[in-house]
């Protein structure tokens, strides 16, 4: 008999990522992340918390027909496996000797070689010769800003001197200043050498086959990063010479060079320089001259989401041979690996089913990739041609132990009659005397709910409740139209389709029960926090609600986000001086006097996407209005990520205080 899943169950899932071929197709490697739950003992203001759960990792290998091991120690963290070009050793980066460091070692067995790398590493790649690193390093914010006083505690520094608008990240804190630099690591003779200091950051980079060639994609200046504009630029390594081929409004990402150097691959707006529109794929002359868009509406990296992932998922655009390029599709909630052919702009899709391939890579006609659907959690899974083999068995004991539910995909027409909206219920095994309901709203909003999995919709589930989720307009994978319909108008047609999907379900399930009235409840994060705001401030029709890292005035929230300034102009078509009324149309915060649903506030204190001045200016305004419950929860030293990536236990607490409030109304 399967056991009641509890919010601590977390802590018994494996997170599988960055699955990676050998060259020579006969091995892969991945990362196996976990949590442990006494990894560190507590100092400090938590020292009466005892052991603090912590996330680990190790790199798994495995051969065809063989069972995965594990390739690095459990008492270190280790991750970006990276196959030398011989296939005889592999590149990863760890914290086995207390810093993070890139080691070497050799698939053979032997000792891991710590590379004598003194300065922080951002991205590397293996020359083609297989004797060479290309590293792109950069100094960390300690560095420069002083001395540590105390070795045991980080020291603040003095002041922080500001001359850029985007000057912090969420969940990176503040951006160092300096630039960052292209470097060649000798194998051989241990050392370092530089090729060429860069004034912005690079959004990835590639080498020609020869090698002879690095290709960067990154903005020309700091004003035009700040914008979130990027180009391509092409360096010769030999000589450092540094040459632009493709200008910055294209705001591209991860150039792939073709196998004989004619054509250059890369991810970008579909159209271009409107990053609301679906992320295509584009193709260009190898000088960087006519650029094409290959993929259409077609959304060309997955974004369908999940709260069980842990680690680095890349999506590369990888060519097959001279003809084809392999790209991981987003349509309709689902995502597969995708054969296109750049001559006719055919797309065949290489692997099927109800489910999200969460990252892939491909060699010599074969592909791995990790996949989860929404009762399973992520697996590494090898396949090539007809044949497939399922690589890693780590979540399997935990869904048997809990009897994880599937979920049942539904439809319906929008109330304006206009376009078909999906949405999935996960019904429960034991359902509650009241029957209730609890309708999840996504983030984003360019991402989508679909065949991914949640821990927390089947938390929900095992207490009794039907989860709802579903893609109102301004969802990802449902065409460009869609995606873009709510661009300037937050809180209209979207807001009907939340409601359409809400009043479906509830119907559904009524008629089923033979019950009126059932009780459904409400909550969302980002801009499903938004959502959340938005409806509790126009309908009373939910029993409670809670509201996580949400928005709720986009006047403040233009200043205060670390990507507002381009967002709100975007999504809302306006600055807090110049459309003043427009953006206070749209804030939730100007109906929160029609609130009279109970509502609880999760909110990260450490959040720099939705800072956490959205929560409290809208708990304040409730809390002085006095006309329903509310509740507000702050969570120390978190990012906008809590959800996702945040610390263990502050995730248990997180999943504990959303139970609690709705089973506090019945």
């Amino acid at each position: 008999m399967a056991k009641k899943l509890r919010p601590e169950h977390i802590h018994e899932l494996y997170f599988l990522s960055n699955p990676q071929l050998s060259p020579d197709a006969k091995q892969i490697a991945y990362v196996q992340s976990y949590i442990d739950p006494a990894f560190q003992t507590a100092k400090g203001a938590d020292k009466e918390m005892g052991a603090i759960p912590r996330y680990k990792s190790q790199i798994y290998l495995a051969r065809a027909g063989e069972k995965a091991f594990a390739f690095t120690s459990p008492g270190s963290s280790a991750s970006q496996p990276k196959f030398s070009p011989d296939s005889k050793q592999l590149a990863f980066i760890s914290d086995r000797e207390g810093d993070r460091k890139l080691f070497v070692m050799a698939l053979a067995g032997g000792e891991a070689r710590a590379l004598n790398i003194q300065k922080p590493i951002q991205h590397f790649l293996w020359h083609p010769a297989g004797r060479h690193l290309i590293l792109v390093l950069q100094e960390s914010e300690d560095k420069q800003e002083g001395k540590k006083e105390d070795k045991k505690a980080k020291q603040e520094p003095l002041k922080r001197h500001l001359t850029r608008v985007y000057y912090r990240g969420d969940g990176l804190g503040f951006v160092p200043r300096e630039a960052v630099g292209i470097y060649r690591y000798d194998l051989k003779k241990d050392e370092v050498g530089g090729v060429l200091e860069l004034k912005t950051n690079p959004q990835g980079i590639a080498l020609s086959a020869d090698g002879d060639l690095l290709y960067i994609a990154m903005a020309s200046s700091p004003e035009a990063e700040d914008q979130w504009q990027s180009g391509l630029w092409q360096l010769k390594l030999k000589n450092g010479k540094l040459k632009e081929l493709i200008p910055d409004d294209y705001r591209l990402s991860e150039p792939y060079p073709s196998p004989d150097g004619s054509f250059i691959a890369f991810f970008a707006a579909s159209e271009k320089g409107n990053w609301a529109s679906p992320p295509g794929l584009w193709l260009a002359k190898s000088d960087g001259s006519e650029p094409r868009l290959l993929t259409g509406e077609a959304e060309a990296s997955p974004s369908t989401g999940g709260d069980s992932r842990y680690g680095a998922y890349p999506n590369p655009a990888i060519w097959q041979d001279e003809k084809h390029l392999l790209f991981n599709l987003n349509a309709e909630g689902r995502s597969h690996i995708t054969r296109l052919n750049i001559e006719t702009l055919v797309q065949e899709p290489l692997t099927e089913g109800d489910g999200v391939i969460t990252s892939y890579h491909h060699v010599q006609g074969q592909w791995v990739y990790s996949a989860e659907t929404p009762s399973q959690p992520g697996e590494i899974f090898w396949q090539w041609g007809d044949g497939l083999e399922q690589i890693s068995h780590s979540n399997q004991a935990f869904v048997k132990r809990y009897g994880l539910i599937e979920a049942e995909p539904r439809s319906l027409k929008s109330a304006d009659d206009s376009v078909e909206l999906s949405y999935w219920s996960m019904k429960p095994q034991k359902p509650r005397k009241d029957k209730a309901l609890v309708l999840e709203v996504h983030g984003g909003p360019h991402t989508n709910y679909g065949y991914g999995f949640y821990f927390e919709f089947q938390l929900l589930a095992a207490q009794g409740y039907e989860v709802i989720y579903g893609n109102p307009r301004g969802s990802s994978s449902y065409g460009s139209a869609f995606r873009q319909a709510l661009l300037g108008r937050y809180g209209s047609i979207d807001a009907d389709d939340v409601l359409s999907i809400a009043r479906d379900a509830k119907a559904l399930a009524e008629a089923e029960s033979s019950l009126e009235n059932l009780p459904i409840h409400l909550t969302g994060g980002s801009y499903g926090g938004f959502m959340t705001n938005w409806l509790i401030g126009h309908t009373n029709e939910f029993k409670s609600a809670v509201t996580q890292r949400s928005i709720s005035n986009w006047l403040s929230f233009y200043g205060t986000s670390d990507i507002g300034y381009r967002f709100t102009l975007l999504q809302q078509g306006g600055n807090p001086w110049e459309d003043t009324e427009r953006l206070w149309q749209q804030s939730p915060l100007k109906y929160v006097a029609n609130i009279t649903t109970p509502l609880l506030i999760l909110h990260s204190e450490a959040d720099y996407r939705c800072p956490i001045e959205q929560a409290e200016q809208f708990y304040t305004a409730l809390k002085q209005l006095d006309k329903a419950p509310c509740e507000f929860i702050r969570f120390p030293a978190e990012s906008h990520e809590l959800s996702r990536s945040g610390r263990p236990d502050r995730r248990v607490a997180r999943l504990e205080a959303l139970l609690e409030w709705f089973k506090r109304f019945v």
